[in-house]
């Protein structure tokens, strides 16, 4: 008899364990999506802790069978509540066969971290399991008595703390772990410096609210007609993020490395400089985005500034002219080439500038002048006139490093849209899609409305989940964006009740009709009202597609 209760005991707690590891893998792939940070997960846990923190199915059943089992222990059922140990393995099994998860829009990627940190916590709860167990099978006499009655009723406890408390190892091993972790980065910081110092390329940082990875990817185009160029892909704009591409991807004969430089903290901008050293450094718009973060625009403004802060005297900064807090950073900064751009007023001071822009589906038409006298007319297949400024910034580079106006605007045949950014595609049906989900800010939200204004043909629709990380200006900027998309929509889905309530006041106050708004909780019901309301030649734009992290608790 005693084996057998051992045997219940664990199998218990074993399934407590699988489910907890379910839970584990959950939650190290949310630290992961936000930077490794054990602040930011757990601030995500407890905006809906009992959507989020606790696991309500496993709550509920593992508290009913410990109720149950303190009962019959209570009524010298002991043989009887040990019994209930074997339903919980059944139930968590039952539990797993039926749960259905939306598939992951970023998945987890097991990482050398990711590997330790999952290793690491799975360790702590097996641990905890085993002792458990020891102290449940310790406590067993070679036959039930009414002592035991609290025993199946402890495994039944500690297969509640383990199951609703699993986001807790991923805190702690993650915690545990940062003298691990340092170490290893700073080995990889190390090879990385070498690497720069042995072929030693024209380093160009780029940093900015909005817009740098735009301005990377168009500047790599421009400078690639000269020059061996490598930039940092996708959006690798973190310290080891940067690390990693210089590790495995520079080489003897790159001449110059483009750096996308992104911060979530003051001293972002300042490590990545320590690490690449730049010649030039583009700044490229100071707004909101990551104003939940910072707190306010001017320690926005302070961090970006870094860049420029971290130039030798003999450093180019550039800066965009159209946008306020840039100029400002301008006419402040001392002791450096400083370079302008932009499009908005006479191009006294400007360095390049686009003067007769004109929009329509297929892409831009602009003069390109410089202050030289120089000017040559220019087509880019992109849309959206921010991308103007953008262009702007990397042709202001590329004079800086001896390209000829005439070759940059040779090279720009060869400008594609940057993936997720404003991306046409010919959806089935004869349906246009422009990709714009890979983030949204105010300015490039407004841009994107004005590129779908631009196709005269078919019905425009607007899907959106709205815009995150603005801090106090979010609820506003997002009503501000319902009330552009009343003037310019036909249709508009809003992806998340709760996310997008600002988007619908903004609607409803513009009068847009309120049969043609349609709000669904997910991307696979925004597909599935797409079907209903979709007919040959209409315009979808899908406006930011949030990752897992902002993904409304059900």
């Amino acid at each position: 008899m005693g084996l057998f209760y051992l045997l219940l005991i664990f199998f218990s707690l074993g399934a407590a364990v699988a489910w907890s590891a379910v839970r584990i893998i959950r939650s190290l792939h949310l630290l992961q999506l936000d930077s490794y940070s054990n602040a930011r997960l757990w601030k995500w846990l407890w905006v809906a802790p009992f959507q989020r923190f606790f696991e309500y199915r496993s709550l509920l059943i593992l508290s009913l069978l410990l109720t149950a089992s303190l009962v019959l222990g209570a009524l010298g059922f002991s043989g009887g509540a040990f019994l209930l140990l074997g339903i919980w393995p059944a139930a968590a099994f039952f539990l797993w066969r039926n749960s259905k998860t939306a598939p992951a829009k970023k998945k987890l990627v097991y990482t050398g971290r990711a590997i330790r940190i999952l290793f690491s916590a799975l360790t702590i709860w097996a641990i905890l399991a085993a002792l458990a167990g020891v102290y449940g099978g310790w406590s067993l006499p070679d036959s039930p008595s009414s002592h035991l009655t609290l025993v199946p009723a402890f495994i039944l406890f500690a297969g509640l703390f383990l199951t609703q408390l699993a986001p807790l190892s991923v805190v702690a091993a993650n915690a545990l772990l940062i003298p691990v972790q340092s170490a290893i980065n700073g080995s990889y910081l190390r090879a990385a410096k070498r690497r720069l110092r042995d072929y030693a390329p024209t380093v160009i940082g780029i940093t900015g609210s909005y817009g740098k990875t735009s301005v990377k990817f168009l500047l790599h185009t421009l400078l690639s007609e000269r020059f061996r160029a490598l930039k940092t892909p996708e959006s690798y704009n973190t310290l080891m993020g940067v690390c990693r591409v210089i590790n495995e991807q520079l080489r003897p004969d790159h001449e110059v490395f483009i750096a996308e430089m992104g911060a979530y903290r003051p001293g972002d901008i300042k490590e990545l400089c320590d690490l690449v050293h730049p010649r030039m450094g583009i700044l490229t718009a100071i707004g909101p985005q990551h104003l939940e973060r910072f707190k306010t625009l001017e320690n926005i403004e302070a961090a970006k500034y870094e860049l420029i802060e971290a130039l030798p005297p003999s450093g180019v900064a550039v800066f965009n002219n159209d946008d306020p807090r840039c100029r400002k950073l301008a006419d402040r900064t001392g002791g450096l080439k400083v370079l302008r751009y932009g499009l908005d007023g006479p191009p006294s001071g400007l360095r390049v500038w686009a003067e007769g822009v004109t929009q329509n589906a297929e892409g831009l038409s602009f003069i390109l002048k410089d202050s030289d006298g120089h000017s040559v007319p220019a087509k880019i297949g992109v849309l959206g006139r921010h991308n103007i400024s953008n262009l702007l910034a990397a042709a202001c580079v590329a004079l800086e490093m001896g390209c000829s106006l005439e070759e940059i605007a040779h090279a720009f045949p060869k400008v594609r849209p940057v993936p997720h950014r404003l991306e046409p595609t010919r959806g089935a049906g004869g349906v246009t899609v422009i990709d714009d989900s890979y983030n949204s800010n105010p300015v490039g939200a407004m841009e994107a409305l004005k590129v779908l204004a631009d196709f005269k043909s078919g019905r425009r629709v607007l899907v959106t989940p709205g815009m995150v990380e603005l801090g106090a200006m979010e609820a506003q900027k997002n009503e501000d964006l319902g009330a552009a998309a009343a003037k310019t929509c036909d249709y508009v889905v809003l992806v998340g009740p709760q996310q997008t309530r600002a988007i619908l006041r903004g609607l409803e106050k513009e009068g847009f009709a309120g049969e043609k708004i349609r709000v669904v909780k997910g991307l696979q019901e925004a597909t599935a009202e797409l079907r209903t309301i979709l007919r040959p030649g209409d315009v979808v734009l899908f406006e930011n597609d949030l990752p897992d992290l902002y993904l409304e608790a059900k």
